[in-house]
């Protein structure tokens, strides 16, 4: 059976300014940044050492057969493996110095799939290495920070200031905050993790079978997810902020468990659910970005009157995406999961 073709993601608009060089050195592999001497000169590195593209997640490198023979533990650390070939070259090219956003937008990603992953796979994840969650978290945090930065600047600070605002908290991610998430990510602390999550991904499992058990974990999974991610979905835009914003978090764990399943099914029926997915994420996360950012204001406005306008306009504006999440989670409810 071929492997069916997951959608990919587009990249960020990258903002104006100087383009990112490709031209000069190339980027060092994970292990090369876990001494202290490395770390140290890496966050201060200019961007114009950084030639590597920033690297999207591939569909998963297992075919179908091997997808429904592979055992629980199997599978857990081909799909490790999967999450960290996005994650070592966006990780490298950030501690060595890229001030690139999608450098910082994939590397997240990266780790939200390895997140997911693990979660999925939870009956079998404890033969991952000890304390890996908390060791990446704080970079997982500090990306999230970066990533939020960037979109008020690029995307929701013209829209605001279009429409009158005084206040729209332009201000993109400052060199400094640059240099201190370089220095983060080239920490030892994440990047031996990374390094030891490796050696469990490319490692034997103890008792490796082929009794079909990963794949039997994954369904059940997608099944359960499913069902939580739509339960809801005609009454989307009358939740609280907290519910709606778990629902994006699960579609996205959904969607991602998915792609890690998806060999093992038709092309055709992965291809259809997989766009109705991919839609309701993206209006899931519209309007939850919209959500947070008028949170970000309304803090804004405690000291400056001025930003008051920003959380009415995006109040008005999270109205309309709300109920256009709910439409895309009702389209995703009437497709049947290709599993």
């Amino acid at each position: 059976m071929s492997r069916p073709e997951i959608p990919q993601r587009s990249a960020a608009r990258r903002p104006r300014g100087r383009p990112l060089p490709r031209t000069v050195a190339a980027v060092p592999d994970v292990a090369s940044l876990t001494n202290t001497a490395a770390v140290a000169s890496s966050a201060e590195a200019p961007a114009a050492r950084v030639v590597m593209a920033p690297v999207k997640a591939k569909p998963p490198p297992w075919s179908g057969k091997q997808a429904r023979a592979m055992d629980g533990g199997t599978l857990l650390r081909r799909m490790v493996g999967a999450c960290l070939a996005q994650v070592e070259p966006n990780a490298a090219a950030i501690a060595r110095g890229s001030r690139d956003p999608e450098h910082v937008h994939q590397l997240r990603v990266g780790l939200r799939r390895l997140r997911s992953a693990a979660r999925g796979m939870a009956p079998f994840a404890g033969a991952m290495p000890h304390g890996w969650e908390p060791a990446v978290m704080p970079v997982f945090d500090a990306l999230g920070q970066s990533r939020d930065r960037f979109i008020r600047a690029t995307t929701l600070a013209p829209r605001l200031r279009a429409a009158g605002a005084a206040v729209v908290d332009d201000a993109p991610p400052s060199e400094e905050d640059a240099r201190a998430l370089a220095r983060r990510v080239a920490g030892s602390i994440f990047m031996g993790m990374v390094q030891r999550l490796r050696a469990f991904a490319d490692g034997a499992a103890d008792r490796a079978g082929d009794d079909g058990s990963g794949l039997a974990r994954l369904v059940d999974r997608l099944r359960k997810l499913s069902r939580q991610v739509t339960r809801h979905a005609r009454h989307f835009d009358e939740l609280p902020f907290e519910a709606q914003h778990r629902a994006r978090k699960r579609l996205k764990r959904l969607r991602y468990l998915a792609e890690f399943a998806a060999p093992a099914f038709a092309r055709a029926d992965v291809r259809r659910w997989m766009q109705h997915a991919s839609q309701a994420q993206d209006a899931l996360g519209k309007h939850i970005d919209r959500m947070l950012a008028g949170r970000h204001f309304a803090e804004l406005a405690v000291a400056d009157p001025d930003a008051w306008f920003a959380v009415g306009w995006l109040r008005a504006k999270s109205e309309r995406s709300a109920r256009a999440a709910r439409e895309a989670l009702l389209r995703l409810r009437e497709v049947d999961g290709f599993w």
